[in-house]
């Protein structure tokens, strides 16, 4: 997930306010991912990687996911509307199959880490919002197991993913 805010303050955040800024809006969405049973794996600068299923699933690690990008979408509009926050706009990536998971780093600092190419693919889904003018885009992969959520996704077509050699098929949520 990347964020992005339209900040017009009429002056240029500090480096604390814009730090502020994401541990609220981080505050938040760590709530809704743990709720729906996800972990934060990683925080990358104005975003995170978040993993349903690993180290235990439940049976429903995407309909989690789903729900809790929804979630987290609703939050934000709330937010937004509400004037506790400036515009903000989110972009979600979802993405599912097998991953290697494990402590991984040195003697001197280990994390536990989620590696493969489900963890690169749900990544170029995320920065392909910006193509769609999205927020949230799901592989096939996810959308063929939630189908019968109700929802009424837009179906984008194959689209070309770079390191990839066959296009994925992806749905705007």
């Amino acid at each position: 997930m990347r964020l992005a805010a339209s900040i017009k303050l009429g002056y240029y955040p500090t480096p604390g306010e814009i730090t502020d800024y994401l541990n609220y809006l981080f505050n938040f969405m760590t709530e809704i991912i743990n709720a729906r049973r996800g972990i934060i794996n990683k925080f990358l600068g104005d975003g995170f990687m978040a993993v349903f299923g690993a180290p235990i699933s439940d049976g429903n690690d995407m309909r989690n996911a789903v729900n809790a990008s929804l979630d987290i979408i609703g939050h934000l509009e709330a937010e937004v509307a509400s004037g506790v926050i400036p515009p903000t706009r989110v972009g979600i990536g979802l993405h599912a199959g097998e991953a290697v998971t494990g402590t991984i780093g040195s003697d001197l600092k280990r994390e536990y880490t989620v590696i493969g190419d489900v963890v690169n693919l749900a990544s170029r889904l995320e920065q392909l919002n910006k193509r769609f003018s999205s927020t949230l885009l799901v592989s096939d992969a996810v959308y063929d197991t939630i189908r019968d959520n109700g929802l009424s996704p837009e179906d984008l077509g194959d689209v070309d993913i770079r390191g990839h050699t066959e296009p994925v098929h992806v749905y705007r949520l």
